[in-house]
């Protein structure tokens, strides 16, 4: 309790919590899409968007949500089209990022340090502008899944049939994919570039691994992501641990004992 008294713990739980809930939801909707993948690539397109703002001097989190968000739109079109496999478009994308950032950092001397802390993050130096973008995030994540849950939901495991119930699938796979770039953009605050997907990815698996229906694939999924999250950022502070490290260590595991609960018989 006498860590609560400090107002960065307060700011970084409050925001890892708002961007687990986020992370959780829309990772079990890509993980039953095949799309898991697009997490990483997305992060990684993320960091190179981050040190092209460096580089011009423009707001980090404007242009890196707005380049985020094109890259996302991008993978959907190669997908769609056909002309692209969904994992070759996100490796392509994934190695593009790293390359830009690389190259940026080689051409502009100065800021190596400030672009390199994008990369592993540290959700206890969150700033209350950070905050109030997790907590839109948050809000946008909800709305979204509110608003186009059956959609969404009928989409993820057939889209013939969501094409015969006359749903417009391209439309709710650009507004899910351009969601999921917005909620990658708040994760690399909390775990950094390099684990932005583990959020996304390894809480939402444990999930679909403990439930018995998608709903409740959803609660688990968050209950798991904020409890990392929160453990995470308690643990990392009292041993003095990388936060980012932490966190997703301890979802790592959750994964791993609810992967051995389900391994054992039922009596």
């Amino acid at each position: 309790m006498e860590l609560l008294s400090y107002d960065f713990i307060q700011r970084g739980l409050l925001a890892g919590i708002l961007i687990a809930v986020s992370t959780a939801l829309i990772g079990v909707f890509l993980i039953l899409k095949r799309f898991a993948f697009l997490g990483a690539g997305l992060s990684h397109a993320a960091f190179g968007s981050i040190a092209i703002s460096f580089l011009i001097n423009a707001d980090i989190h404007l242009t890196t949500v707005i380049f985020t968000v094109l890259i996302a739109n991008l993978i959907e079109f190669l997908t769609q089209t056909r002309k692209v496999p969904g994992d070759t478009a996100i490796a392509v994308i994934f190695s593009s990022g790293m390359a830009l950032a690389v190259i940026i950092l080689g051409i502009a001397k100065g800021f190596g340090e400030n672009l390199f802390s994008y990369l592993f993050g540290n959700i206890l130096m969150v700033s209350k502008e950070e905050l109030l973008y997790s907590f839109f995030v948050f809000l946008l994540t909800i709305s979204f899944l509110l608003i186009f849950y059956k959609k969404l939901l009928i989409t993820t495991f057939s889209e013939e049939i969501a094409r015969v119930k006359g749903v417009n699938i391209s439309f709710i796979n650009y507004a899910f994919v351009s969601l999921t770039a917005v909620v990658i953009v708040a994760s690399i605050k909390a775990v950094g570039v390099i684990l932005a997907s583990s959020m996304v990815v390894i809480p939402a698996m444990t999930g679909i691994l403990l439930a018995n229906s998608f709903l409740m694939s959803l609660v688990y999924s968050c209950l798991i992501s904020v409890f990392s999250v929160i453990s995470g950022i308690l643990v990392s502070f009292k041993y003095d641990l990388p936060p980012s490290g932490t966190i997703v260590g301890i979802s790592i595991l959750a994964f791993i004992l609810s992967f051995v609960l389900r391994k054992l018989p039922l009596k």
